[in-house]
């Protein structure tokens, strides 16, 4: 069984604060040791269940948070960037299941550090009309390829999303919004116990069926990696950016049409869609100089 690990930071276990997650903060180093903690709690999970390779992504930030000795030795790790794929580069279809681990719930939210991608920049997302974030792009990507995501560790608002766009997921809450800084934390064992016990739940699920999960259909989940592979199926991204700047840019890209002043659409098989709007993070990055958690 190959598992994929995607990263992120805000959704870790005891983090609140932008000086938790971001390089230069006064408790960077300390957050970046409770991230691998995650990771190597989830990792246990995924070798209890007889996963025999592991791909983890450092989908956070800088993408370079995660210190390769800090974490278990048998995975493999996906460091730096620039990347075409982001938070999912190194995805395959060749994987079994996606855990998503640290996530955050999307930008308006009364999550911990909610956002959506970019901070400040992006104030909202909608894939095929519907509200989205990190959590329902990611799942809606690797579903596209063929692969489910199994396990979701966060906040209870980011657990709750992931809820809400696919039920079937475990999900794991290491701590409990308060604001969006601010939040209820559960004991560093008990949140590392739970979410080893929760992802080897989860993936329990792929040895159970012989390899092949239990999936529930759905507009961004085929029924079967067979079926994604031959899904033509087109999605619709439309994101609100904060400065019209951004928005006018991206309009010389082909098939990018405007909404309004702020807001751009484009329509494309997933995960193209998905690398097209890696290329509008990075443009967008370098129009503006905005802080993530402002």
């Amino acid at each position: 069984m190959r598992v994929y690990l995607s990263v992120d930071m805000e959704g870790v276990t005891g983090l609140v604060d932008a000086d938790d997650v971001q390089p230069g903060g006064r408790d960077y180093e300390r957050g970046r040791s409770m991230m691998a903690e995650d990771v190597n709690a989830a990792v246990r999970g995924a070798l209890a269940a007889g996963a025999a390779d592991i791909l983890v992504n450092d989908a956070h930030g800088p993408m370079r948070n995660l210190l390769p000795e800090a974490l278990h030795p048998t995975v493999r790790l996906v460091r730096g960037k620039p990347r075409q794929m982001g938070m999912l580069e190194g995805l395959t279809s060749e994987y079994d299941a996606v855990l998503c681990v640290g996530y955050h719930s999307r930008a308006g939210t009364p999550g911990v550090l909610s956002h959506s991608f970019m901070g400040h920049e992006i104030e909202d997302m909608w894939l095929d009309g519907r509200p989205v974030g990190e959590i329902g792009l990611t799942h809606a990507t690797a579903a596209a390829l063929g692969v489910p995501v199994l396990a979701l560790t966060g906040d209870d608002v980011a657990c709750a999303e992931m809820t809400a766009w696919d039920a079937s997921v475990v999900t794991v809450p290491v701590k409990y919004a308060h604001d969006r800084f601010a939040a209820e934390l559960r004991p560093e064992a008990e949140a590392r116990k739970a979410i080893e016990e929760g992802v080897a739940a989860a993936l329990s699920q792929v040895l159970s069926q012989a390899g092949t999960p239990a999936l529930t259909p759905s507009p961004h989940r085929p029924a079967s990696p067979a079926a994604s592979s031959a899904s033509s199926a087109e999605a619709t991204l439309t994101v609100r950016w904060q400065s019209t700047s951004v928005a006018t840019t991206l309009l010389g890209l082909p098939g990018v049409t405007a909404d309004d002043s702020r807001t751009i659409r484009a329509t494309g098989q997933l995960p193209a869609l998905y690398r097209q709007f890696v290329v509008w993070t990075r443009v967008a990055a370098s129009l503006t100089n905005q802080a993530p958690y402002c």
